[in-house]
């Protein structure tokens, strides 16, 4: 099975808490069990330089964001049996804490535009797409309302996980 596992934290890259730690163990697991996983998460401003040497360039594109195009560029990190591609847009990501900003919501609105758009520039057909927590939350809804125009995207199921039911 691919799976496209979605999360704004990962452990070991960057972490603020618990979704960190499952986000970095779950997809190894699911890994080694035999599936295709790709994890998918914002570069931040506070992903060390030690990962980021280990990165890839893929590619960058425009995502459409309300009434605007936003850049996007893509990184690739392989680690332990899984794929990580880091989202790059420095406007919504550079920023010293990864939470707690004026405009949060559209930073992880543009997130989760870029998790749909994405398998498209990369030809990946995730059978599943799993997103975690309140910042990846539109994913699921951008992906039905996109599935039939992403033909990427046609056959992919949603699932949903609260981590924390306070956030």
């Amino acid at each position: 099975m691919k799976i496209m596992y979605v999360t704004s934290e990962c452990a070991p890259f960057i972490k603020t808490g618990g979704l960190a730690d499952v986000a970095g163990s779950l997809p190894q697991a699911l890994a080694k069990e035999g599936h295709q996983v790709t994890v998918i998460l914002p570069l931040y401003q506070g992903v060390s330089q030690f990962w980021r040497d280990q990165m890839t360039f893929l590619k960058h594109f425009n995502v459409s964001l309300s009434w605007r195009q936003a850049y996007c560029g893509l990184f690739q990190l392989e680690r332990e049996g899984v794929t990580y591609w880091f989202v790059d847009n420095e406007y919504y990501f550079k920023r010293y804490d990864i939470y707690g900003h004026f405009d949060d919501a559209e930073r992880f609105a543009f997130f989760s535009r870029a998790i749909i758009e994405t398998p498209e520039h990369m030809c990946f057909a995730p059978d599943v797409l799993h997103c975690n927590d309140w910042q990846t939350a539109l994913a699921p809804i951008y992906l039905l309302e996109e599935r039939y125009r992403l033909s990427t995207l046609a056959n992919t199921r949603s699932v949903f996980t609260i981590h924390n039911i306070e956030y």
